[in-house]
């Protein structure tokens, strides 16, 4: 038996998951590099407006000042000894938090290919950039959510890292959800979030790679 046939794929099906997986990390090694590089950076500017609106929804102000390095300084209706607290966001953590645009166009140019591809592309970038906004929001709040619980060794904690607030302790149980939403917003998020888009908006694809697992 030669070298080449003992790689060759036994059944159509996982011919189709190997030709998937090729494209894919193809496309990962093409567009994360520029994506984190440049790309994301441009998104980021892009979404900043977005970002603002759904903020002021969710407990902050919705201002967001951005310094020459990319940083974003994100205002929140929390203060400090009688002055307003701004959270200092970097261009790294945003740039996290945009993963999910390269990871779903990887997997979006890999075949089996929806056949409505400007439908899928115009649906996952829609999807993304609320999750981005959303991912957003959520960093801050895990991040400033501990120095607000009623714990006082744990606040202590917190308090050292972003400083004590003027407003009264929170209940746990929601400091608890904004540092796992955190956790989320930062790990798995765009994985999933890219994942879970391809297999929606490509379904023959998804039905294709899974077929023979399924049976």
């Amino acid at each position: 038996m030669s070298l080449f046939a003992r790689f060759q794929a036994s059944t159509p099906e996982e011919a189709a998951r190997r030709r998937f997986a090729i494209w894919a990390c193809a496309g990962l090694i093409l567009f994360l590099p520029s994506w984190w590089l440049w790309g994301a950076d441009l998104a980021a500017q892009i979404l900043r407006p977005l970002a603002g609106l759904v903020m002021s929804l969710l407990g902050l102000t919705g201002r967001i000042d951005v310094s020459p390095q990319g940083d974003w300084s994100i205002g929140t209706r929390l203060t400090q000894a009688g002055q307003p607290f701004v959270y200092e966001m970097s261009a790294t953590t945003l740039r996290r938090l945009l993963l999910g645009f390269p990871l779903v166009a990887a997997f979006m140019i890999a075949p089996p290919r929806t056949e409505r591809p400007w439908r899928a592309a115009g649906v996952s970038i829609a999807v993304l950039s609320l999750m981005f906004a959303l991912g957003v929001v959520a960093v801050v709040w895990g991040d400033v959510g501990p120095g607000l619980q009623p714990d006082a060794a744990a606040a202590t904690a917190a308090q050292a890292v972003v400083g004590r607030f003027d407003q009264s302790a929170i209940p746990g149980v929601l400091v608890q959800i904004a540092v796992v939403g955190r956790y989320l917003a930062l790990s798995i998020a765009p994985l999933l979030a890219a994942a879970m888009l391809w297999a929606m908006l490509n379904p023959a694809g998804f039905r294709t790679l899974v077929a023979e697992i399924t049976e």
